[in-house]
């Protein structure tokens, strides 16, 4: 979950701050911190950062206009692809409705009255994806079967935003699919519709059924990566006609 976000200057100051969960922090150390962190890598690189690791928490930036800072931090097992969207909506109300405070260098937290009560039901909105219960029976039924097959270790359904929704009972194959749904989210203007990879003498293939799921399998690696392959797309088939 979303922890804690905060909405900066680039030159330090502080403009709103709220925490979501466990995380009490000093906001004008942390502010400090993210400034000269973007200051650095456009000193260096002339790049914006985008995530950074920090303990057992991520931080995840977007840059409204050219000097508001959003900054989310969340549990690094969340998806960064879910953290990523609830951002841009926040930064897109920003760009939208307080473009006149955006633009302005002098820019105060009075100046964006109102914002409070939009990012909370950004943040605290549930996630999307979910199945209803009569899809979950169908579609475990074609999991199962893919599942039964000698060549398969493993499967899960995750909807696109990256959130678990049916099989893969064990959390460290979650965290690794998870983790590679993830390794993908700054490509957003290149579309992936099958990624294959080696991992621990075995291959993970993600799938994208449609705009909405990804069917990922764990697979031997001594299999064929095109039967492999030929599996789970014949599901992932089944699944577009389900209904």
């Amino acid at each position: 979950m979303i922890q804690y976000f905060l909405l900066l200057k680039r030159t330090g100051e502080n403009i709103y701050k709220k925490s979501f969960g466990k995380i009490n922090m000093d906001e004008t150390v942390m502010s400090g911190f993210f400034s000269a962190f973007f200051t650095f890598t456009q000193n260096l690189l002339n790049a914006d950062v985008q995530d950074v690791e920090l303990g057992p928490f991520r931080i995840l930036f977007e840059v409204a206009g050219k000097k508001i800072i959003l900054a989310a931090i969340f549990d690094k097992a969340d998806s960064i692809i879910n953290v990523q969207q609830k951002l841009i909506k926040i930064k897109e109300v920003i760009n939208t409705n307080y473009e006149e405070a955006v633009q302005n260098p002098i820019c105060k937290s009075e100046d964006f009255d109102g914002l409070n009560d939009i990012i909370e039901q950004i943040i605290m909105e549930p996630l999307k994806g979910k199945l209803n219960e009569d899809l979950k029976v169908k579609y475990k039924v074609i999991l199962d079967k893919l599942n039964s097959s000698n060549e398969i270790l493993d499967v899960a359904l995750i909807s696109i935003n990256g959130v678990p929704l049916l099989g893969a009972p064990k959390q460290d194959f979650l965290d690794v699919i998870i983790g590679q749904m993830d390794a993908f989210w700054k490509f957003k203007s290149t579309v992936l519709d099958q990624i294959i990879l080696s991992y621990e003498n075995r291959y993970i293939v993600l799938n994208k059924v449609n705009d909405n799921l990804v069917l990922c399998c764990f697979a031997r690696r001594n299999t064929p990566i095109g039967l492999v392959t030929l599996l789970i797309e014949e599901a992932s088939s089944k699944i577009v006609r389900t209904r």
